[in-house]
């Protein structure tokens, strides 16, 4: 009984370990904290923001020049994630985000997706490995580069 008991604790960390993960992805995109955006990835993770290879980023180094590549595009990003499910016996997971961003001229844009994720475990903590936005979507004004 005690070992069931450890095991159900254990799966409740990771659980709540995984959905603090998702928010705070969220943070640091939105409040610009390449640290704590550092710390959502694992070291060799890959960011898959579009199926065009352009948009397929491959390294933490490389997903942290995306992310700065947005926040030079738009004046403020802020995202909310929802419907986050969590499939532990094959770490993954899957959540609908939507995106507010505004454009340099002050125009805002609304979007979205669904986020598919692979975590691993970097010394102890749950890291995002692979996260592949599906079915996105835009509302409002379309940026130049995305025409």
């Amino acid at each position: 009984m005690f070992t069931d008991l450890v095991a159900r604790l254990e799966r409740v960390e990771a659980e709540l370990a995984l959905h603090r993960l998702a928010h705070h992805y969220c943070v640091a995109a939105d409040h610009r904290d390449l640290a704590l955006w550092r710390r959502v990835w694992t070291p060799d993770a890959v960011w898959e923001t579009d199926s065009d290879p352009d948009y397929v980023f491959t390294g933490i180094d490389a997903i942290c020049a995306a992310v700065q590549r947005q926040w030079q595009a738009f004046a403020v990003m802020q995202h909310g994630t929802v419907n986050h499910v969590i499939d532990l016996s094959q770490a993954t997971g899957r959540s609908d985000v939507i995106v507010h961003v505004q454009l340099p001229d002050g125009t805002w844009v609304t979007g979205g997706g669904t986020y598919e994720d692979h975590y691993s475990q970097v010394d102890g903590q749950w890291r995002i490995g692979r996260r592949k936005v599906q079915g996105t979507f835009d509302l409002g004004p379309l940026p130049e580069w995305r025409r």
